[in-house]
């Protein structure tokens, strides 16, 4: 095979100090085929591999603030060989690397073995295998998780590494344009997904956790993938009529979200501040006939001022804040009593405040740096050092396991699962992995552990929440929320972000998924919310799986639905809108668990001939969904705006609200339309019929109470268009 790019005498030098191992790096086919004969489409794609490319790379990184949750990360090549895929059917061997093309049983299988050693992940020196393919006329690329600036990621770059998504950017606050305070922008994100689907008929997956960095297309000719690793595996599933046909094929393969039960659609309230406080929320949604089947509770561990408006929870413990629940048990009896499930808050990390972390720290339970010592990160959210749990430790599984039994027999019947993302390079694991090796595992380890415990705990009736992930993650996680955006209308890390964030995850097939009603990060890094973002995000939410409010971190500045009455108003009939839609919602989480599909759905996915409009009309597509093929979302998601355009599918289409027709013809068109503040624009496809509660129940639970219409007093039918 010939050596491209680097001399002989280079190789030479390079090589003359390390030894040669033996790795694999797996490309499968995935055709409908079960022959051995080669399909069209396969040898297609094959024909596109045009670089194979070995090498090690020295890495260097920094928390940014000293937070481990903000990681930058570079990269210097020390070397690496480049190769020519021509003859790959027949196979190439030499000292560098094989590789070969194999079919087996309707799989295209492309096998390359990478055979060099001088590499150490615990001096931050890692091996890479990079893929360079050719970019078809017009292609575009969707997927790659969850991200906040466009599912369509053509033309961009994609490091598939589990960060603290975007915070700021083009932020404006009293007034004036706050520069982003957090570097690397959008291209961090909570949940990185190493998937993507291809408008030309194709999808591809690279399996494992490792840090991978996708460049798509960016100079217009090439997509490369690049892997920091000595061994990985990788997946291409043709589709034919729709993508949905390859995401249900990914799915398969990696596993699906499970359907949660039927009160997770049935709106959840955040309630803090105390016993009293709490119960107070429930008397008034109750009182003024807010439908709502949970209620969850941040602080029940804590809170305290940072400052005269941030309120900080603390997290976790052995034991509540008698302080602010005296009788947390009591607390949770008279939520019951009025048809809520209560729900809470837990996270991976421990700080030396804590009754609990004596324990952890004595017995060696959580993860440690190279110095074999408790690797202690800066924790913003709390204002202090804290350690994470190395959750690879049987013995640590065991110890917080323990402690979630004794805060879930106090009445919970589930919580957010918070964080995820902070394990640092130099963290050592109970295994031996590195930091580099266990960061994209580690939120799939942490939802895996959440998830057995429920199920021990409470099987088939709980909920918990996350927001970090990685392949595969979604299988224990029951819902997945969009993290923490600011309070404000930003196009990169506020409304605007919504949408996409949701569209592009739905190309993992994630299902069950809702964000903060109004956002989250307040009073710092954003102006608090008002009533213009309040109503909006609260309308979008009724057309989203999961609607489920926040305090924020400023929650007496922020605005709330008992702000004003017209505020009230109109999140009254919008929470029954969204708990009237719940069999419509449980309905979309079936399929999803049966066949990979999401709820929350990009346009391409049932209408692929879309791409024929973008890039020029991107911004338009990627701010309105499907749920499921039936009702089409399109939102405002701009300060002070009232219209905007809206791309109409092919087909008609009736107007949820008004029974209004239009007509999308024969390939879709584009049309504006005005959305004044408290309305959304909502089309079902003519024809067809959706599943809804009749009459409106005021929660999802069972209740005892006569004046409390619960799940038992209300049937299931259709209302068709």
């Amino acid at each position: 095979m010939k050596s491209r790019i680097y001399s002989v005498s280079f190789l030479f030098v390079f090589v003359s100090s390390i030894t040669f191992i033996v790795s694999s790096i797996t490309f499968t086919f995935c055709s409908s085929s079960t022959t051995d004969s080669k399909s069209s489409e396969d040898y297609k794609f094959v024909q596109r591999l045009n670089l194979i490319r070995v090498g090690i790379s020295k890495m260097t990184w920094e928390l940014y603030l000293g937070t481990g949750g903000y990681q930058k990360l570079e990269e210097k090549v020390l070397g690496s060989f480049d190769f020519s895929p021509s003859g790959i059917e027949s196979g190439i061997e030499n000292q560098f690397v094989s590789a070969k093309l194999e079919k087996k049983d309707g799989f295209d299988v492309i096998y390359v073995r990478s055979k060099l050693s001088d590499f150490d992940f615990k001096q931050d020196i890692l091996p890479f295998v990079e893929l360079e393919f050719n970019c078809g006329d017009k292609e575009r690329f969707f997927g790659f998780g969850s991200w906040a600036d466009y599912a369509d990621a053509t033309g961009r770059k994609r490091l598939i590494y589990t960060q603290e998504q975007h915070v700021g950017g083009e932020m404006t606050y009293d007034g004036k344009i706050v520069d982003n305070p957090w570097p690397f922008g959008e291209l961090l994100t909570y949940f990185p997904v190493p998937f993507f689907v291809s408008s030309q008929n194709y999808a591809f997956f690279v399996t494992g956790f490792d840090p991978i960095v996708f460049s798509i297309c960016e100079d217009g000719k090439v997509w490369k993938v690049k892997v920091f690793n000595n061994s990985a595996t990788f997946f291409v599933f043709g589709w034919k009529e729709k993508p949905l046909e390859a995401i249900e094929k990914f799915t398969a393969i990696v596993g699906r979200q499970k359907t949660p039960p039927i009160w997770t659609f049935g709106n959840w309230i955040d309630a803090i501040g105390g016993q009293q406080k709490v119960e107070s929320v429930a008397l008034f949604l109750r009182e003024n006939k807010i439908p709502s089947s949970a209620i969850w509770t941040e602080d029940w561990a804590g809170g305290f001022r940072r400052t005269e408006d941030i309120y900080t929870i603390e997290g976790w413990d052995e034991e509540p804040s008698y302080e602010l629940y005296p009788d947390i048990k009591s607390l949770s009896a008279k939520l019951h009593s009025l048809g809520f499930r209560f729900l809470g808050y837990f996270h991976h990390v421990i700080g030396k405040n804590k009754k609990a972390f004596s324990y952890f720290q004595q017995n060696e339970l959580l993860l440690k740096g190279k110095d074999g010592r408790t690797r202690f990160v800066f924790f913003i959210p709390e204002a202090q050092d804290v350690g994470l749990l190395d959750l690879e430790n049987p013995k640590t599984r065991e110890a917080i396991k323990s402690i979630m039994g004794k805060i879930a027999a106090l009445g919970f019947s589930g919580w957010m699962a918070d964080f995820g993302e902070w394990v640092t390079p130099d963290m050592i694991s109970f295994s031996g992995k590195t930091g580099w090796q266990l960061h994209n595992l580690y939120p799939y380890l942490w939802a895996k552990l959440n998830r057995e415990f429920w199920e021990e705990f409470s099987p088939s009736d709980f909920v918990f929440f996350s927001r970090s992930g990685f392949t595969g993650s979604w299988v224990f996680s029951p819902v997945v929320w969009q993290g923490d955006q600011n309070t404000s209308f930003e196009r990169l890390d506020g409304l605007g972000s919504v949408i996409p964030l949701i569209t592009s995850l739905g190309f993992a097939g994630v299902h069950s998924v809702g964000p903060d009603i109004a956002g989250y990060t307040s009073g710092v890094l954003s102006p608090n919310s008002d009533k213009e973002l309040y109503i909006r995000w609260t309308s979008l939410c009724a057309f989203l799986p999961v609607f489920r409010t926040h305090h924020g971190v400023t929650p007496e500045k922020n605005w709330r639905f008992t702000k004003d009455s017209e505020t009230l108003s109109i999140f009254r009939k919008y929470a029954q809108i969204h708990i009237k839609l719940a069999p419509f919602f449980f309905k979309l989480a079936k399929e999803g668990e049966q066949k990979g599909y999401p709820a929350v759905r990009h346009i391409f996915l049932e209408y692929p001939d879309v791409v024929q409009f973008i890039p020029e009309k991107l911004e338009v597509i990627e701010q309105e969904f499907l749920l499921g093929g039936k009702i089409l979302v399109a939102p405002i998601v701009k300060r002070g705006e009232a219209k905007r355009e809206v791309f109409l599918p092919p087909g008609k289409w009736i107007d949820f609200f008004s029974q209004k027709e239009f007509d999308g013809e024969q390939k879709g068109k584009f049309l504006e339309v005005e959305i004044p503040l408290g309305e959304i624009f909502v089309l079902v496809k003519k024809g067809e019929c959706l599943e809804v509660f009749d009459p409106v129940p005021d929660t999802l639970n069972q209740t005892q109470n006569a004046q409390i219409l619960g799940i038992d007093d209300v049937q299931i039918k259709e209302i068709c268009f």
